[in-house]
């Protein structure tokens, strides 16, 4: 999982909604599913509750507690196949895999 604050303030173009200067971005991988905020390695002393949040769905989320905004990368070529639990993430999974797999030509 990649993150960084950004600098700026200005709509989100996936929500509409104004994005904080202090704002946290998190990249996170297939492998990170199920998604949950705050992520299980971090301190929940001064967090909010752990909450899932179905970013397999739309590529992006928007945790409603603390405003961190996930983005769902796409697979690298040759990464390792994550075991999933959930069925409608493994077969969304599978699409995405499908899609990004180069076109054998004849």
């Amino acid at each position: 999982m990649n993150t960084h604050k950004q600098s700026n303030i200005h709509a989100d173009s996936f929500t509409g909604l104004k994005m904080s200067a202090a704002e946290t971005v998190c990249y996170v991988s297939w492998q990170d599913l199920p998604l949950t905020c705050p992520m299980p390695d971090t301190s929940l002393w001064n967090g909010h509750p752990r909450i899932v949040l179905p970013i397999h769905l739309s590529g992006r989320e928007r945790c409603p507690y603390c405003g961190t905004l996930y983005i769902l990368r796409n697979p690298e070529p040759g990464e390792l196949i994550p075991h999933f639990t959930n069925l409608q993430i493994e077969y969304l999974y599978r699409q995405v895999v499908a899609r990004s797999e180069p076109v054998a030509e004849t």
